[in-house]
């Protein structure tokens, strides 16, 4: 074989993988069988791609169960086409020519992973990877020591190799590892002991003091933003996100830009802004208050639902299982008698005929014994079913009640933000026609240059207004319509689920009750089966 051959850049394919997993399987008998059946390679959970001078990551999509991947030794130059791998729990790139991490994002049960042997020089683009526990990237081309900082990110991390990196080679690097990484075991896979870290805090304070002050500030900024995230969701729930903010009032001005450049007017003008910014902003907060009342309203209905529905399925389920209990201890003694007469009749002490008669009463005993439970158990489960239609029907117009209530209280708040629009039209409008009315006599008076348009001609400043009160309107409009429209949405829903639930329930408890029922029955015909007479039975009938 030409040696030069074997050194040809390859690529991955079914093949390639398919003869890794055969030479990587079993050997011996074990192996011929697994050659045989061809183990499918969606059901593969380890391989070794190695040594294989693989250019490219590609193809690995069929690797749907893999957890091990070994792709060390090869020309691989970027990490791509491994977010199907879900479920890895480790990766082997060392050996490669890989210059950039990246494309890790969905590899979120990551756990080990190698660079070692790389052209890495940063350490970046594995925020997603917090299960990470082993670390190598030993001589690669890091040299900043905040890469190191990069790390702390990483809470389960535990061993961590660097060696051959430059920044490895400074004056007191395993000291700096030990320190600002304090949630390491190992680094180069030799325990880090607490004298090295005690020392590392002395060596390093002044660094270690700036960095923990940032790590605070920075924390303070991320907290923040995940309870402005939670507020938001919290605020969705009750259909008034936003309303607590100037969002509102300022998307009325937002393309209204007659209406802005009208207050370049005077003092006056800005008076009027002022105070219907003012007046606007509040009822914008009354109807978020509300809301958040509302909300905490049909919260608390909700939980009491939930509760009394609990309440009732558990009690259900109790005396379900006490009619079953009884119903096995039934059976079991039946059994026991069924299992005692045929050793009786094997034992010559009664006749076939005697057994017969025994069995016709067992076989009417155990089918009363069925239709009881069958007729106990239904009838827990139509009380159950009606109890809990009361309850959803009580509920739901609580809730309907509930949400009508909140509608027509934000209904009378927006009445009165339409209201302070139509106002300060009315003032504005006033205001403009007058200061038309001044300049056009007064040559004296200054007309700032964004009005001078707006001032020329008196229909143009009376459709200007016009046009600015329809704006305003329209966007008051969308927004109450909006809030009305989630609202009933979330309650038409919650109803449609509320029927919808109780009737997959209902159905699942009757599928369980019969699929019992049949076991039971099963077992009966599985018993006949057993203790057929051991002597000619014909013309003898069964115990079913």
């Amino acid at each position: 074989m030409n040696p030069c051959k074997l050194k040809e850049p390859k690529v991955i394919d079914n093949a390639l993988l398919e003869r890794c997993v055969k030479e990587q399987g079993p050997k011996g008998e074990a192996g011929r069988l697994a050659e045989i059946e061809k183990i499918p390679l969606e059901e593969v959970e380890e391989i070794r791609l190695e040594f294989l001078n693989i250019l490219k990551i590609d193809h690995l999509w069929v690797l749907t169960s893999i957890t091990k991947l070994n792709l060390n030794n090869n020309l691989i130059e970027k990490i791509e086409n491994l977010e199907t791998l879900i479920h890895l729990v480790e990766l082997n790139l060392s050996f490669n020519k890989i210059s950039k991490i990246e494309n890790l994002d969905e590899l979120k049960k990551l756990e080990k992973l190698s660079f070692y042997e790389n052209e890495i020089t940063v350490l970046e683009n594995m925020n997603t990877l917090t299960k990470l526990t082993v670390f190598s990237i030993g001589r690669n081309k890091i040299e900043d020591l905040e890469n190191i900082v990069y790390l702390r990110r990483f809470p389960n991390l535990k061993s961590l190799n660097m060696v051959g990196n430059p920044c490895a080679e400074t004056e007191d690097f395993r000291l700096f590892i030990a320190t600002f990484l304090p949630q390491l075991v190992y680094y180069e896979y030799r325990l880090i002991y607490e004298m090295e870290r005690e020392l590392g805090e002395e060596t390093f304070s002044s660094k270690l003091r700036t960095l923990l002050e940032q790590e605070d500030k920075e924390r303070e900024v991320r907290e923040a933003e995940e309870q402005e995230i939670a507020d938001a969701e919290l605020h969705a729930s009750s259909f008034v996100e936003y309303l607590n903010t100037r969002h509102l009032f300022d998307a009325l001005f937002a393309n209204d830009y007659d209406g802005k450049d009208l207050l370049n007017m005077g003092e006056d003008a800005k008076e009027f802004y002022d105070e219907y910014e003012e007046q606007f902003i509040e009822l914008c907060k009354k109807i978020f208050l509300n809301g958040q009342e509302q909300y905490h309203l049909r919260k608390e209905e909700e939980d009491q639902f939930l509760h009394c529905v609990d309440e009732a399925k558990q009690y259900n389920q109790q005396e379900s299982i006490k009619h079953m209990e009884d119903f096995l201890g039934k059976k079991a003694v039946v059994f026991y008698d069924i299992r005692g007469i045929q050793n009786m009749l094997n034992n010559n002490e009664i006749t076939y005929e005697e057994f017969i008669d025994k069995c016709d009463v067992y076989v009417l005993q155990y089918d009363a014994m069925l239709h009881e439970i069958w007729k106990a158990l239904m009838k827990l489960e139509l009380e159950l079913y009606e109890q809990l239609e009361d309850v959803n029907q009580t509920f739901e117009h609580g809730m309907t009640e509930l949400v009508n209530n909140f509608i027509e209280s934000s209904q009378a708040l927006f009445s009165q933000i339409r209201d302070l629009e139509v106002n300060y039209a009315e003032n504005i409008g006033d205001f403009a026609l007058k200061y038309q009315t001044n300049a056009n006599l007064n040559e004296e008076i200054e007309v700032h240059e964004d009005l001078k348009e707006l001032m020329a001609d008196k229909d143009f400043l009376h459709n200007a207004l016009a046009t600015s009160h329809d704006m305003h309107m329209q966007i008051i409009d969308a927004r109450e319509d909006e809030l009305i429209n989630k609202a009933r949405n979330w309650l038409n829903e919650l109803v449609e689920n509320l029927v919808k639930d109780e009737v997959k329930r209902n159905r699942g408890k009757i599928l369980e009750i019969n699929h019992f029922l049949d076991i039971q029955r099963e077992e009966f015909e599985a018993l006949n089966s057993e203790y057929t007479p051991d002597v000619d039975t014909e013309g003898v009938p069964s115990l079913d």
